[in-house]
């Protein structure tokens, strides 16, 4: 176990080289040294000497709040530091058609594997998938000739509309209206939000196993107070990891009125919603796919960058096959 998610109310002690967690009257004892990546998803209650042992053995405490939103992380010591890296990460940068190029070809990723999901449905006789596919398809060459990354996120968002809108013929459940951020306003736009959020931090935590600058984006505007290298590493995985996922649990009436809490046009994910949806997150992180899980991917895929960023080869993103 890699990442280790915890959606309840639960106090982290450290116990000789062990974490323990205690949540109500159950302890659990998890090897350290077994561990790499915590999240929090609900309050806990922590102290200095498991954060000391955390940074001993490099572990990531991540922290979501209330409204299931990543809030910040304890980041271990950087072990094993690389400036040359993250110099030739900002000529990148500051190097407008190197970074078009790059960043082109993450919205090709993020398209591609869209289109893969209804391609899925069509292939399997759902007529429906072909009208967003046609007009997805269509915008695709716009993306060679976009002068700049404002440009290409405004072909990414006529995408998503398209990609969005073919959801309610995949299943009924899943038409949601227009999507809706900070509040969600209804269980698949608070599902899209949560995830979303997850994919995230698992890309965080990903890019930290290599030499990246997690703040130099490339498609992301960099900014203040965000690792922005994430999202521009989570959007191909989005559809792959959360919106797959929201399909299934929708599909398989896996979802239960419980795991949400809805009050004046806003919706959350319970306590009970968020360790349901975390548990199905980790599981479908760990999915096979080609020989590799989808956590080995995501790792793959910032490597990918780096090695574009050191110029050893041409980088290329991640692709699903249906």
């Amino acid at each position: 176990m890699e990442t280790l998610f915890i959606a309840r109310e639960a106090q982290l002690r450290q116990h000789e080289n062990t974490l323990q967690v205690k949540v109500g009257n159950q302890v659990r004892s998890l090897p350290i040294e077994k561990l790499a990546h915590v999240v929090l998803l609900s309050e806990s209650r922590l102290n200095s000497r498991l954060l000391g042992l955390c940074g001993k053995y490099g572990v990531r405490l991540s922290v979501f709040d209330y409204y299931g939103y990543f809030k910040g992380a304890f980041e271990p010591y950087d072990h094993n530091p690389a400036g040359k890296v993250k110099l030739q990460q900002a000529a990148l940068l500051l190097d407008d058609a190197h970074r078009m190029r790059v960043a082109r070809e993450v919205i090709r990723g993020a398209a591609h594997n869209k289109m893969a999901n209804l391609r899925y449905y069509q292939y399997r006789g759902n007529e429906a998938m072909k009208a967003p596919l046609a007009a997805m398809q269509a915008l695709l060459p716009k993306l060679a000739s976009a002068p700049d990354t404002a440009t290409l996120m405004g072909i990414e968002g006529q995408l998503q509309q398209f990609y969005f809108a073919a959801w309610r013929d995949i299943h009924a459940e899943l038409d949601f209206g227009k999507r809706v951020r900070r509040p969600p306003n209804n269980p698949i736009n608070c599902l899209i939000s949560f995830l979303n959020q997850l994919v995230y931090t698992v890309a965080r935590h990903e890019i930290s196993k290599t030499h990246l600058e997690e703040t130099f984006s490339l498609l992301h505007a960099p900014g203040y107070g965000r690792a922005s290298l994430s999202l521009d590493l989570a959007e191909p995985f989005k559809p792959v990891l959360a919106d797959m996922l929201i399909f299934r649990l929708v599909q398989k009436r896996m979802l239960d009125a419980s795991w949400f809490e809805q009050h004046e046009q806003v919706c959350l994910l319970t306590e009970t919603g968020r360790r349901h949806i975390a548990e199905q997150f980790s599981l479908r992180l760990e999915e096979d796919y080609q020989g590799r899980t989808f956590r080995y991917w995501l790792y793959a895929e910032a490597l990918a960058i780096e090695r574009e960023v050191l110029a050893v080869s041409e980088y290329e993103s991640f692709k699903r096959r249906v």
